[in-house]
């Protein structure tokens, strides 16, 4: 009997940011609130499957159903673990809902910002973090 290889292409709908900061992350929501104008604010912990078992990342969120606007700041980087380890070199991820990057102007507007030490834009199907990216639009 032949195999069969299915080609499973995952469309993305956001668009997805690293970036390395030494400060916590409510100092980084505090001066991202303060350069876009967000309010972005706690939402919950997502939890993540590492070697060692699962661990616990802090998820900031805001949304402007107005504007159409879905960001998410997530915690990376913990004691015990990483969440994205295809992006394992940066403190955390930024979600923007797609679309709206280009008009924010995202990367230049996040290196104004005296907390950020570097900021680019990752790939999130190489990330290692897709799963967990999809798992922030389930209640």
């Amino acid at each position: 009997m032949p195999k069969f290889q299915l080609d499973w292409e995952i469309e993305c709908d956001f668009d997805l940011y690293g970036i390395g900061s030494h400060v916590g992350s409510h100092r980084l929501c505090f001066d991202l609130n303060r350069l876009f104008k967000w309010q972005l604010s706690y939402d919950r912990m997502l939890v993540g499957l590492s070697k060692t078992g699962n661990t616990e990342h802090i998820v900031h969120r805001y949304t402007d159903e107005e504007l159409g606007l879905d960001v998410a700041l997530i915690l990376n980087r913990v004691p015990d673990g990483i969440l994205a380890s295809g992006a394992s070199s940066f403190d955390y991820l930024l979600r923007v809902r797609r679309g709206m990057s280009e008009e924010l102007e995202i990367i230049k507007t996040i290196r104004k910002s005296n907390l950020v030490t570097l900021v680019t834009s990752v790939d999130p199907e190489n990330s290692g973090a897709l799963d967990s990216m999809f798992e922030l639009d389930k209640l």
